[in-house]
């Protein structure tokens, strides 16, 4: 009996043992895990949002301003389609042409004329016959005139002959694009501006085309196009257009020194705690007399930065902060 008790006692000592031992190591490796020592997840950096200490701030240049509100006239899409002048450069020629015709047959008429009068040698026929001539000529040019009204639009046929071939020149040089422009299920009134990209440019319209559309059953105008844009807007390419309508709209807008462009769109930085910044994209926005306005996604209490927002987005792309010594 003495045997299986000090049996007993062993085993019961044994377990004891094991579990005062498994009580001692769990909590050492719990608080190993935790040590301070041990090295913590990288904090990962969100998209979009720079964490700037004030001090930073100051040296980064980073300046704060509340937009200003606003309105903008409503705007209608719309479609601008480059056209091709050659055939108005082979008018234009034809009335060069037929004018000079026209010119010298009045010359002969007027000349046989007066020595009909003074019974020299011109008969009567010779007369009637040269002015005949100089009324068929005078014709062609008319004819040739209007075929500019009929074919393209009477706004292109009220410019003079001078201001058609600088037209013509400058479409050649790329200096200029002749559009037409069409708005769906409408008339196009106001004023009109052409996208292209980053690119925008307001049009000179000069007038009515000659007819409509047949697709979207408009009627368009036409407009020239000058500057940077001109030179994409090459015959037969259609670009994007919008057109200014009477009635307006309430939003926010930003001035220019607060806009960056990144990944094909406009942004800003808003600040939404006193040391961190969140880019916004301005969606539909578009340029004004001061600044650039946008419907919705900005506030009148929103916190832009106007100054620094370059060197926020050098941050958010990886580079370091403004330290004091810099």
């Amino acid at each position: 009996m003495t045997r299986f008790v000090a049996i007993g006692w062993a085993a019961l000592g044994a377990v004891v043992a094991s579990v005062v031992l498994v009580g001692f190591v769990l909590p050492r490796a719990e608080l190993k895990s935790a040590s301070p020592d041990a090295p913590a997840e990288t904090e990962r950096a969100v998209d979009g949002t720079v964490h700037l200490e004030p001090d930073q701030q100051g040296r980064a240049g980073v300046t704060i301003a509340l937009p200003r509100s606003g309105t903008a006239p409503v705007l209608e899409p719309a479609y601008a389609r480059a056209l091709d002048v050659a055939a108005l450069a082979a008018i234009d020629s034809e009335i060069a042409a037929a004018s000079a015709a026209a010119g010298a047959s009045r010359a002969e008429a007027i000349r046989l004329g007066g020595l009909a009068a003074e019974d020299q040698s011109a008969s009567t026929r010779s007369v009637e016959a040269a002015r005949a001539q100089a009324m068929a000529d005078q014709a062609r040019v008319d004819l040739a005139s209007r075929r500019i009204g009929l074919e393209f639009g009477p706004g292109l046929a009220r410019l003079g002959v001078g201001q058609r071939r600088a037209l013509v020149a400058d479409v050649a040089a790329g200096r200029a694009s002749l559009v037409r422009i069409d708005r769906p299920g409408g008339a196009v009134a106001g004023r009109i501006r052409v996208i292209d990209g980053d690119i925008s440019t307001l049009v000179t319209v000069l007038g009515p085309a000659a007819v409509s559309d047949a697709r979207l059953q408009s009627a368009g105008v036409l407009a020239v196009v000058r500057g940077p844009l001109a030179a994409s807007a090459t015959a037969g390419r259609v670009l994007t257009a919008s057109v200014e309508t009477n009635a307006a709209e309430a939003g926010s807008i930003l001035t220019r020194d607060s806009l960056i462009r990144w990944r094909g769109g406009m942004w800003a930085y808003v600040q939404s705690a006193p040391d961190t910044f969140v880019r916004r994209e301005l969606v539909d926005a578009r340029p004004v007399q001061d600044g650039w306005f946008v419907e919705n996604g900005f506030g009148p209490e929103d916190r832009i930065v106007v100054g620094g927002a370059g060197v926020l987005l050098a941050i958010e792309r990886g580079g370091d902060a403004p330290a004091e010594e810099d």
